[in-house]
């Protein structure tokens, strides 16, 4: 391919692997700086017909930036700038480079904070954040960045450029297309500027509770007694058994060994009484952490994934099905049940106080860990779950995305969804064969 007429753009040839191990083989990775060098790289694409794939910074966990054909990958780590720190309106805007820690970090220096927080937060961009529409470990309380997006330039497959929505709290102008937008996972367009909500940092004291649990029933039957009890906690989080031991293994993390792993509550001191209370009787320890104490614990689970990795060499799938919270109790039951049948266990981190569970299969054989995955996914669905609640749908997902929507929401749901992506994208060049298109495919190749 000759890329002479993009030639002023900074452009590699390499390959790359996001974090899920799936690889993009490009003809060319270009690197644009600006609005206008990234229009012209779409135009181009669309002359040649050429497939497009956005990337932030390839933590994506489902395949949805791989390409193994002829595909032009627009790397955006050169956009990341944060152009606006509005504190009367309360919004920051920033190119979609950014790293999330980077943003975060500014934002503290002048008094504020973006609460969604993706384990990931430490690595992946915020224009990647926004595409995956990513939750984190405080989404219990504050949502995930679906939440948080007020705003968004984006260039369209055609090489037109759109703003949507306003930054502002309230706007009932139209459609809702910000949201169209967010969690398309780079296949509508290539988002360039993003407007997101901030708040002040909360003066409230938290602390951070670590609940050592005697067995794994019982993470799910402590969210439902905090629900119970009207108790919304900042953060609830959980790893089994296992996850600990690698996180002691590989991050020498030094955290108590149980049966039934650790439990991360962070709540207002002044509700510290009402979480013990539900915590009776299901504990072998709790540590009341707070100041460098709790961020250190907070750190070890946002790295939990990175420790099940080394420990299982690669050979994994990391699940993300949500549930209704009230039916966590039976979807760890059956979690348990569905390991036993396969010989395996599963790692399992989670953002339980939302019902988000990421049970990790690691399993040798191939077609048994599919299996298995797609298992614990249609449980999720004859839960009244989602087969997604962060990670996205890329390739990994669709064929059983299809069957999520189809069961709780009918064939004409995912039809008009289709017919979206048509519509804005007739060429099909804009990370082509993922998420809704090739849900659409599975579902009309079984007719």
């Amino acid at each position: 391919m000759d890329f002479t007429e993009l030639k002023d753009i900074e452009q590699k040839v390499e390959e790359r692997e996001d974090f899920s191990g799936e690889k993009v083989r490009p003809l060319g990775v270009f690197f644009p700086k600006d609005e206008d060098e990234v229009v012209r790289i779409v135009r181009f694409a669309k002359k040649n017909r050429l497939p497009i794939i956005p990337w932030g910074q390839g933590t994506s966990l489902t395949g949805a930036v791989s390409c193994d054909k002829n595909c032009i990958l627009v790397d955006l780590s050169k956009m990341n700038k944060i152009l606006e720190i509005n504190d009367i309106d309360w919004y920051v805007r920033v190119q979609p480079g950014i790293k999330l820690i980077d943003l975060f970090e500014e934002l503290e220096k002048k008094g504020f904070m973006l609460p969604p927080d993706p384990a990931s937060f430490f690595l992946c961009s915020v224009g990647g954040a926004v595409a995956e529409s990513s939750g984190g470990m405080k989404g219990v309380r504050y949502g995930s960045f679906r939440e948080w997006v007020l705003s968004l330039r984006v260039v369209l497959p055609n090489g037109e450029v759109i703003k949507v929505g306003e930054p502002l709290r309230k706007n009932r102008a139209g459609y809702d297309l910000v949201h169209l937008f967010v969690g398309s996972e780079g296949t509508l367009g290539i988002v360039t500027e993003i407007w997101l909500r901030i708040i002040p940092i909360p003066k409230r004291k938290m602390v951070m509770i670590a609940a050592m649990l005697k067995d794994f029933e019982s993470a799910g039957e402590v969210i439902v007694g905090l629900r119970k009890n009207k108790i919304l906690p900042e953060l609830s989080e959980y790893v089994d058994a296992d996850v600990v031991k690698a996180l002691n293994k590989h991050l020498s993390a030094n955290l108590k060994e149980t049966e039934g792993g650790m439990l991360l509550i962070s709540i207002e001191e002044d509700s510290v009484d009402d979480v013990l209370k539900v915590l009776e009787g299901k504990t072998v320890d709790i540590k009341i952490a707070e100041g460098e104490e709790a961020e250190k614990l907070y750190s070890l689970r946002s790295q939990a994934a990175i420790a099940v990795k080394a420990e299982s060499n690669k050979v994994f799938y990391a699940e993300d099905i949500v549930v209704p919270v009230s039916k966590l109790p039976e979807a760890i039951r059956r979690l348990r049940e569905i390991g036993e049948k396969y010989n395996t266990k599963f790692y399992v981190i989670s953002h339980i106080g939302d019902g988000n569970l990421h049970p990790n299969i690691i399993i040798e054989d191939k077609v048994a860990r599919e299996n298995a995955f797609e298992e614990i996914a249609r449980m999720a669905i004859e839960l009244g779950g989602s087969v997604s609640g962060e990670h996205g749908i890329g390739v990994q997902k669709a064929k059983l995305m299809a069957e999520q929507i189809v069961k709780h929401n009918g064939v004409s749901v995912l039809d008009l969804m289709y017919h979206i992506k048509k519509l804005i994208d007739p060429d099909d060049i804009m990370n082509p064969d993922k998420y809704v298109e090739l849900a659409y495919k599975f579902l009309t190749s079984r007719g």
